[in-house]
């Protein structure tokens, strides 16, 4: 999914929460109700509701998604900032192909003839993006009654549609938990290239940043580690993603499960050598290798998450100044701010920002060499907590088993001194 601008993050000061000592997360206040995974909370002894159906509503005023969580509201995301949100709730599965929509989307109002668009096979229910590349709309598969994502391709050229079509059967291939899957890919009416997708129920992290702030470092983590998971098994099927970035990935914050991520718009290799880069947002995560003019390899995989890693910890991408040449020339040559500069933080592991900063290195054979090996590293992190809470739940036995002794040992002295007095008496 595409965002309209890039959105500065606002930095928040807050007491730091006390922490669990089973799980070491944060414990939320007395009386309130965490709503949102983006920030880690202690889910100790929490009870879920696996059955319950989790769906993002619509608002039917503006015909966007409602992030009914947010601490703030923002322009230009592509999520509703109206006031007071008309919230419906749009199921995910509707099994009566001819029940009326709670909300259904007029194209014209943002711009789309509706000449232009499958109206015949989908129902266009809401806006997800739109940009001079590429218009992308939540809509209802008619045949299935599945959500799905339509995007439209504004920018390939008629010469082109053949290798369009060709570069697609092989994305629609992929099947992977961290990936939305590739459904369709056809020309409309001989003149617009669309490709449909999965439809996944979340916000992407620009959004998330834009709308939620920094999210916790075990989050961060997290969603690289599922990324590298998804770009490994692209790779075991020749394939590369080559924009990787946060638009391009799905936070999914079902409170009934445990988070989890979802990446979407693999690039099609011709398609995207023959773009031509206009707008500065195009080149925010482009990897240095790109920038550079060499052959993509999966350490130019590397390079893009670690933009990803650096965008969540700093709440900006490398580099955002000047014209989209200006940014591109910055990825082939400099190296960004450091990320303590930007969001110090002192609970942070040093260690993952060296992590984030190595795959930003210009020179590929100084980055990681594969996304396994990026991921190798980074699940250090869970394992090292994982021993810190183990250590914790030790130290607890180790306690009551002393208590234990301790209490063994004075009945035993008690049951002595007994005998000794009944034996002088």
């Amino acid at each position: 999914m595409v965002t309209k601008n890039q959105v500065p993050m606002e930095t928040e000061t807050k007491e730091a929460a006390p922490n669990c000592q089973t799980c070491l997360r944060p414990v939320a206040e007395a009386g309130t109700k965490p709503s949102t995974q983006w920030v880690s909370f202690c889910k100790c002894g929490r009870t879920y509701a696996p059955n319950s159906q989790f769906v993002i509503p619509i608002c039917g005023t503006c015909k966007m998604r409602v992030m009914t969580n947010a601490p703030r509201k923002a322009q230009g995301m592509f999520v509703c900032s109206c006031e007071n949100p008309d919230a419906k709730i749009v199921p995910n599965f509707q099994r009566d192909r001819n029940k009326p929509e709670l909300v259904e989307l007029d194209l014209q109002s943002v711009g789309i003839a509706k000449e232009t668009f499958p109206l015949e096979r989908y129902t266009p229910l809401a806006v997800l993006g739109l940009s001079r590349k590429s218009d992308v709309i939540l809509a209802r598969d008619k045949q299935t009654g599945n959500k799905v994502a339509v995007k439209s391709c504004k920018t390939i050229l008629p010469t082109a549609f053949a290798t369009f079509e060709q570069e697609a059967r092989k994305v629609k291939k992929l099947s992977h938990n961290n990936i939305a899957r590739l459904l369709e890919a056809f020309i409309y009416e001989s003149r617009t290239p669309y490709l449909v997708s999965e439809y996944k129920d979340g916000f992407n992290i620009e959004q998330y940043l834009a709308l939620q702030g920094f999210p916790s470092q075990d989050v961060v983590v997290m969603v690289l580690i599922s990324i590298c998971e998804a770009l490994i098994y692209a790779q075991k099927e020749s394939l590369l993603h080559r924009d990787i970035r946060p638009g391009n990935i799905i936070f999914l914050d079902d409170m009934n499960a445990d988070p989890s991520i979802a990446i979407t718009d693999f690039s099609l290799p011709k398609i995207k050598d023959a773009e031509v880069l206009n707008e500065p947002r195009d080149a925010f995560y482009m990897s240095a290798d790109e920038a550079r003019n060499l052959d993509p390899d999966e350490r130019s995989e590397t390079y893009s998450i670690g933009c990803v890693g650096y965008a969540m910890l700093t709440g900006v991408p490398p580099f955002q100044e000047g014209t989209a040449l200006d940014i591109k020339n910055s990825h082939a040559l400099k190296l960004p701010k450091r990320i303590s500069s930007l969001n110090f933080s002192p609970n942070r592991p040093k260690d993952l920002e060296e992590v984030i900063e190595r795959c930003l290195e210009k020179d590929p054979k100084v980055r990681f060499d594969s996304a396994a090996k990026l991921m190798e590293r980074l699940e250090v992190f869970p394992r090292r907590e994982k021993m810190q809470i183990a250590a914790i739940e030790s130290a607890k036995q180790r306690k009551k088993l002393l208590k234990i002794a301790a209490a063994g040992a004075g009945a035993l002295l008690l049951s002595a001194l007994g005998y000794v007095a009944l034996n002088h008496h």
